[in-house]
């Protein structure tokens, strides 16, 4: 280490991120060394850094993951360093997920950066440059007429916080990529599901609350282990959705099901998946499901391809 060299040391940080902001015993210090910064190079990590102990803190204390509206969040909260660890680990497995699947990778000369592109999108995907604590997708399509902004940008969205976030599954990013890898109209109809995920307050007249499933859910009909990938995408689209009921009476636990949905591309159809439940699980609801779908599909034939 080299104490010697306070240009190497790290500044306090900003009282308004500390756990004790806003009390009247925070002071901050006049003698410290100017911020850290460190040259672009690969021995760059090597220089060590002198951290106070008020620094350690902010770094491992659980908190709000900085830039993002705290419903969109999720559930899961965990320290910056979990945050910046666990995306550069979802950013390296996705840059093999990307070989293994049908994309085709892009030569960034940015550091940090991987580019990928499908039949129809062309993707960078980098950590934010403002927190370092995100991993942030920007879409471009090869033909802009096909999609609305919005569109873009929730699927950028719903990557940031659904699919690169914590717990930092890199299932999650398989069945993200094969979602990005179905035809265009297909991958809006899974955006307008993801929309409702990410903002269920906008949709006011459903009594349903609908959840992407990107893995298979421990409560989902057997048809794989749990955390599998849940999404398949052949010559049929096989994904989960979870549904959950918005009315509920306190203390009941408000209704949930998890819906196998299976999307015939050469018909057309959409029906529910015939997979055996459990023994100990309900039928009414599923039933229900089918039921609806069948009624849906009668009421709207569907168009080959469409």
């Amino acid at each position: 280490m080299s104490p010697a060299n306070p240009s190497l040391h790290s500044p306090v940080p900003d009282a308004s991120h500390s756990p004790r902001a806003g009390t009247s015993s925070q002071t901050m210090p006049t003698n410290m060394p100017p911020p850290r910064k460190l040259p672009q190079r690969s021995w760059a990590a090597s220089i060590p850094t002198i951290l106070t102990h008020s620094a350690l803190n902010v770094l491992l204390l659980p908190s709000p993951t900085p830039g993002l509206v705290p419903g969109l969040a999720g559930s899961y909260l965990c320290s910056p360093l979990e945050r910046f660890l666990g995306s550069v680990i979802m950013r390296r497995h996705l840059q093999r997920i990307i070989q293994q699947e049908t994309l085709q990778l892009i030569n960034s000369n940015e550091p940090g950066v991987i580019m990928f592109k499908t039949d129809a999108l062309k993707c960078r995907v980098a950590l934010s440059p403002k927190t370092n604590q995100t991993l942030q997708l920007k879409v471009t399509p090869e033909n802009a007429g096909q999609w609305k902004p919005d569109e873009l940008q929730v699927l950028e969205k719903f990557f940031e916080t659904r699919v690169a976030g914590p717990p930092f599954k890199a299932n999650t990013l398989i069945a993200f990529t094969k979602l990005l890898g179905a035809p265009t109209h297909i991958l809006r109809d899974c955006v307008h599901i993801m929309k409702l995920e990410l903002f269920p307050d906008q949709a006011t007249q459903l009594k349903w609350n609908v959840q992407f499933c990107l893995t298979i859910p421990p409560s989902a009909p057997p048809i794989a282990p749990p955390g599998t990938p849940a999404v398949v995408l052949k010559s049929k689209m096989l994904f989960f959705l979870q549904l959950t009921q918005k009315t509920s009476v306190p203390p009941q636990e408000p209704v949930s099901i998890i819906v196998p949905i299976i999307y015939d591309m050469a018909s057309g159809t959409t029906q529910q998946a015939d997979i055996p439940r459990q023994q100990n699980s309900s039928v009414a609801a599923p039933m229900m499901v089918s039921n609806i779908l069948k009624r849906f599909a009668e009421m709207n034939p569907p168009r080959q391809g469409t």
